[in-house]
């Protein structure tokens, strides 16, 4: 029981970190929305599937770094991990995103060839590249620190960006 308990508080606190960094960044995305008009205020709505997409993000990242296919790129020198990494997350994301906007449609044009005839159409096109550049830019800041940290360590990280600890020196 005690060797389950540790499972589960060890994969909690990993999905905790990208969690939270993603509910940050989509917190941002619909500030950003918001003060475009496209979402006319925040409410209990928007910041639950905040707190979903970030549940979701995080989980879905911790998954994703466990495939072979996102360590190709595991030399020296990290650009070419971390732009590996981009450009993966930003596929799965772009799927979702596209999801995102077929959805609504399926029960609007009753199923999934309509709805997809009218996708094009119906998309706002300005906001959904916006939110995947927005999207995108903080996605290379996660990779590169990440990246970084796998390569010095958590605490030597720790150790050069907030300074040493009182009980370290």
């Amino acid at each position: 029981m005690n060797k389950t308990l540790a499972f589960i508080k060890k994969e909690f606190l990993e999905m905790l970190t990208p969690t939270i960094f993603f509910f940050v960044v989509f917190e941002i995305i619909l500030f950003a929305r918001s003060m475009m008009g496209i979402e006319q205020q925040f409410s209990l709505t928007s910041t639950t599937a905040v707190i979903i997409g970030a549940l979701i993000v995080g989980k879905s990242v911790l998954i994703a770094d466990a495939l072979p296919l996102f360590h190709w790129f595991s030399e020296p020198r990290l650009i070419f991990n971390v732009l590996w990494r981009v450009l993966l997350y930003l596929l799965v994301v772009l799927m979702f995103q596209i999801l995102e906007e077929l959805i609504p449609l399926l029960s609007k044009y009753d199923g999934l060839a309509a709805a997809a005839s009218h996708l094009s159409d119906e998309v706002h096109w300005p906001r959904f590249w916006a939110t995947h550049l927005i999207f995108a830019v903080f996605l290379v800041h996660y990779c590169a620190i990440t990246a970084l940290i796998s390569v010095i360590g958590k605490n030597r990280f720790r150790e050069v960006f907030f300074g040493r600890s009182q009980g370290s020196r």
